[in-house]
């Protein structure tokens, strides 16, 4: 009852009944959960081959197209590329020449031999470049051709022991 004397009805609640999921829903969900880790896990596992075919392997390479880390490819175009925008942002022109091959790569690095500068007052610089990726990211040879370096052996002599 309220203030007023008037009789307040509610509607009757009735139980819901409660269902449960099939049988077949109930060991098809674990089911599919672990198909989705085991394929996760084996995607996972499969890109860390050491296969050098995949050109990760521990050859170096010069001038050939190889997908070195990542898809990050070791070919003429993808270095000029780099080299180019490295140049943009040292506000100077820079070009891989493509004869004689002007770089080499090894184990997700990259060394590139880009003449700098306008056509009168070029000059052939190296760089050192390491695949991040899709691209080519130039590294400071102060900060990587020191004790303890990240760049291949096989590429160390021509990254950090030239110009």
């Amino acid at each position: 009852m309220t203030e007023a004397g008037v009789r307040l009805k509610f509607p009757e609640r009735k139980a819901l009944p409660v269902t449960r999921p099939s049988r077949s829903l109930t060991r098809a969900v674990p089911t599919l959960a672990l198909s989705v880790i085991v394929a996760l896990a084996l995607s996972a596992c499969g890109s860390d081959s050491s296969d050098d075919d995949t050109g990760t392997g521990a050859s170096a390479t010069t001038g050939s197209d190889q997908i070195v880390t990542g898809s990050a490819q070791c070919n003429q175009a993808e270095l000029a590329k780099a080299v180019e925008g490295w140049g943009q942002s040292q506000k100077t022109k820079a070009v891989l020449p493509a004869e004689p091959v002007s770089y080499q790569c090894a184990d997700g690095w990259a060394v590139a031999f880009p003449n700098v500068g306008p056509a009168a007052e070029e000059v052939t610089v190296t760089l050192v470049f390491e695949a991040e990726g899709q691209f080519w990211v130039e590294k400071d040879r102060s900060k990587v051709c020191g004790k303890d370096s990240p760049v291949p052996d096989k590429l160390y002599k021509s990254a950090c022991q030239t110009n």
